[in-house]
């Protein structure tokens, strides 16, 4: 649940997100490792020096101490005095005292009495029988320690305690004079733990402030035009081209913004192509992305209409280039809607001309109906253009189905995907021949799409190129 919560924030928060979490904890991380093998190493190394400058003192106590305990001068006692004075006014970190006890023999038994030293309540510690013991029997001034808490009034002070028996030798005999107690305060060795700790919590918070103010400020210079990116690619794929990226990081970013920009203006001429080109030539190119384009041909049954706008010699001779532009695509535009409609595929504009096909064992059918849903809306345009005094066209259609070839023709630098063969040449022939408002298609065609409307059969027709006559039906615009 919670690293679902977790994937859940950070894909919201996006990459300015991540790229600060992963700072933070690469950061936190590493600081931590190395805190974990630098402060076990730093407590040693100041353990080291403690017991260093700790056994050193004490040695030096001692050594002092031993004449005072030996001689028992005025002299002597006076010079102990004053090392310790100058023990005392050095303030060595971590040193919270130093006794220095006496050996007092009386027959059998044995006591020791604090002689020197300095140190609050230090005078008063009790001295364990056990220690007592131990020194009795001590055959060396060898330093030993021990963890001992010292109490005081409010709490107790942990300490090392630190003891040297000093010791006389006569005639091959150790004899204890008395000892020696240092008294090390740990709390000082965890001073400077706590001082490291805090310079480092210290230097990580503004390490960690710092890097995720840039990491932040990074994070907004490359998330910033990523969600550019994104945004505009959003829109192109709505069909939006009119979209340009203006984006300077200097970078990689930058870089892909370019190509983004050539991309979608590559998209908008792509665009304005496929105005020209014929679905089918569309369909050609996308189902052969990944294959050059060779001029391999296929035979194909389809239904083939052309139509022809009657007088447009005449038309262009009255009329401006802007106004016979105007008056074709007026009408070519009301007869391709309905031609796509029905299902055809506009192969290409000859002139005045349009050439469609229709695949499918319907296609007779759907181009025949188109034909007559042409001249019907040619019809109803016309007289609302005679109301308004434009010009008017009539157009002449001819249909006609069979095999025909169909592939890429032309050569290397352009090439038509396209229809050729008899059919092709019947259909153009039968729009040549057929009058203003009239449709024409052959017998055959005719008979087998099973179409039903009001037709005239025409006397036997002689088409240039077609070495047979050839009888069609014309079909009138209403249908039985």
């Amino acid at each position: 649940m919670f690293l679902q919560k977790l994937k859940k924030l950070l894909y919201k928060g996006g990459l300015k997100l991540k790229l600060i979490v992963f700072v933070f904890i690469s950061i936190l991380l590493a600081i931590s490792i190395q805190s974990y093998f630098i402060i076990p190493f730093i407590k040693k190394s100041i353990e080291q020096k403690a017991f260093e400058v700790s056994y050193t003192t004490i040695d030096h106590v001692s050594d002092f101490s031993s004449f005072a305990l030996l001689e028992r001068t005025y002299e002597n006692r006076l010079s102990l005095n004053d090392a310790i004075k100058k023990l005392k006014d050095s303030h060595l970190n971590g040193l919270l005292g130093v006794a220095i006890y006496q050996r007092q023999k009386d027959q059998n038994t044995s006591s020791f009495h604090y002689i020197a030293g300095f140190g609050k309540d230090i005078k008063s510690l009790p001295i364990e029988q056990s220690l007592i013991r131990k020194l009795i029997k001590a055959q060396n001034e060898d330093i030993s320690y021990e963890s001992y808490n010292v109490p005081t009034a409010k709490k107790f002070i942990p300490t090392y305690r630190f003891v040297r028996p000093i010791l006389y030798h006569y005639e091959g005999k150790n004899i204890l004079l008395g000892f020696t107690v240092l008294y090390y305060d740990k709390r000082s060795i965890t001073a400077i733990i706590d001082q490291v700790l805090n310079y480092i919590y210290t230097i990580t918070f503004a390490i960690l402030l710092l890097a995720t103010l840039y990491a932040y400020f990074i994070g907004s210079r490359v998330t910033t035009p990523i969600l550019k990116l994104t945004k505009a690619s959003t829109a192109v794929t709505k069909g939006e081209l009119d979209i340009h990226l203006d984006i300077h990081t200097n970078d990689e970013i930058q870089n892909l913004a370019e190509h983004f920009n050539i991309m979608v203006a590559w998209l908008k001429e792509k665009n304005k192509l496929q105005k020209f080109v014929s679905h089918s030539t569309v369909n050609m190119i996308q189902n052969s992305t990944n294959e050059p384009i060779v001029s391999i041909g296929e035979y194909k049954e389809l239904t083939l209409l052309f139509s022809d706008i009657r007088n447009f010699t005449a038309l262009n001779e009255i009329k401006t280039p802007q106004e016979v532009i105007e008056i074709v695509n007026f009408y070519f535009t009301l007869q391709a809607e309905i031609i796509e409609k029905n299902g055809g595929d506009i192969d290409k504009f000859i002139g005045d001309e349009i050439m469609a096909s229709f695949s499918g064992a319907d296609a007779s059918c759907r181009a025949i109906e188109s034909a007559l849903s042409i001249q019907r809306a040619i019809e109803k345009a016309n007289k609302e253009r005679k109301k308004k005094e434009q010009i008017e066209c009539h157009v002449g259609i001819g249909i006609s189905r069979g095999k025909v070839i169909v592939g890429n023709v032309g050569y290397n630098a352009h090439m038509d995907y396209t229809s050729i063969g008899f059919a092709v040449n019947m259909t153009s022939r039968l729009c040549s021949y057929a009058k203003a408002d009239e449709i024409l298609i052959d017998k055959k065609t005719f008979a087998n799409s099973g179409y039903h409307c009001d037709y005239n059969l025409t006397e036997p027709l002689t088409l240039k190129g077609i070495s047979k006559n050839v009888t069609a039906y014309s079909i009138t615009k209403s249908e039985s």
